[in-house]
């Protein structure tokens, strides 16, 4: 059987997803990044096949993975797709080329490129220095947003109104994100949806040869402030000529980007002038595995492992299934924490609609204050309708309660009141 390097860290699939996902395709061989995360799930890594720890450079990592002999390359992390590039250039393994792979980890460069494209026409300014915020503000109207030009999962990002606050925060951030920096870019605005319902949508895609194959249209459940996701489900709820719009930009922006090859995720703004594209990742989204498992679509990592080891797995649109499907993220607090007790599984799997539910703490665990988008949780549940979810999830709020210390005490808090913190 072919041997597939899966370059792993924390990201869109768990080590035991991306193992059940591959294994029938390849032998998954594993190269853990020598991160805090890494380090932790190494040992169950271990036990799912051949491992291989990536080293200081990526030559050295190379010159041990080589000795497997590998047909492909893939990774399902955000901040190991790089890493992947690199080792696949030194491997001789397809996987993103430049420019396509700047552009796909760079927000200004994607910004620029999607603009001299005629594709989006979102105005974007690179942020290195305090003096540049006010010459990125005098060329676009506030309110703006503010955020890496590299990075994910919300990370540091802000609504800015006036110049001065914008120049506050640089000096708080920039350091730790140089030399790319920050970016500053027009804020759009979201156009009416039911309430508890994103103004924002995903649509996985696969991309063989430059051919380019939608999967799925993700829905979102309304963002808790500032930019923290709470989850999503299948099918979204949009109008056809909606749909079929946000799927024609998507194939215009991964065109505009010569991707080539590989499963992308491309979120989209829903605003009242048409869909707007919010970025273009080049790796499978957070969470499709589970909802593909749970509604019997053909597995995107399998079509993400065929892809990269250089064959066609003929990929069709999923057809959407009878019902809604949705997972929800019970987001972390903003503030420092510690968690004292997860949600008890038996009264959350007991509430209505609700089919699994999966904590990502354990007890004595420090939360982490890295990121916006901290999830607590995956819960997964089905409904009848989109609106009977909107009732279920608004419900279970009130029900999933998590024990945090904070500041050395300790309280029961309420999914509902974790929105808010």
């Amino acid at each position: 059987m072919k041997k597939l390097i899966v370059v792993y860290d924390k990201g869109a699939v768990n080590p035991l997803d991306a193992y059940t996902g591959l294994s029938a395709i390849a032998q998954p061989v594993f190269a853990v990044a020598p991160s805090e995360h890494g380090e932790r799930v190494l040992n169950v890594v271990e036990r799912l096949g051949e491992t291989v720890v990536l080293g200081s450079s990526a030559s050295e990592s190379a010159d041990r993975l080589r000795g497997f002999t590998p047909a492909g390359i893939v990774t399902f992390s955000e901040d190991m797709v790089e890493p992947t590039a690199e080792l696949a250039r030194h491997l001789g393994l397809p996987y993103h080329q430049e420019p396509t792979l700047g552009c796909l980890k760079d927000k200004h460069l994607q910004r620029l490129r999607l603009r001299e494209r005629g594709v989006d026409a979102t105005v974007t300014r690179r942020i290195r220095t305090r003096a540049d915020v006010a010459a990125a503000m005098a060329a676009i109207d506030a309110p703006v947003i503010l955020k890496p030009a590299r990075g994910g999962a919300s990370r540091d990002t802000h609504v800015i109104t006036a110049p001065d606050q914008g120049a506050q925060l640089v000096d708080a951030i920039l350091d730790r994100y140089l030399p790319a920096g920050l970016v500053i870019e027009e804020l759009l605005g979201g156009r009416w949806m039911p309430a508890g319902v994103g103004d924002y949508i995903s649509i996985e895609s696969a991309v063989v040869d430059g051919r380019i194959t939608h999967l799925a249209v993700t829905g979102k459940f309304a963002l808790a402030a500032p930019f923290r996701e709470v989850g999503q489900f299948w099918p979204a709820l949009l109008d056809e000529d909606v749909r079929r719009a946000s799927l024609d930009l998507a194939t215009a922006g991964l065109t505009a980007l010569d991707v080539r090859q590989g499963v992308t995720h491309t979120e989209i703004k829903l605003t009242p002038d048409g869909p707007r594209i919010i970025e273009i990742n080049g790796r499978l989204g957070g969470h499709i595995h589970e909802l593909a498992q749970r509604t019997g679509v053909p597995s995107p990592i399998e079509i993400a492992g065929t892809i990269a080891l250089g064959e066609d797995p003929a990929p069709s649109m999923f057809s959407p299934p009878p019902g809604v499907y949705w997972q929800y993220n019970t987001p972390a607090p903003r503030r420092p924490a510690r968690l004292a007790a997860n949600a008890h599984g038996a009264t959350v799997t007991a509430l209505e609609g609700v089919s699994q539910y999966t904590p990502y703490y354990q007890k004595g665990d420090p939360l982490d204050l890295n990121v916006m988008t901290n999830p607590l949780d995956v819960i997964s549940g089905h409904s009848k309708t989109h609106e009977e979810m909107l009732q279920q999830v608004d419900r279970l709020l009130d029900h999933v309660v998590y024990r945090l210390d904070m500041d050395g005490t300790e309280f029961a808090v309420a999914a509902r009141e974790l929105v808010a913190i």
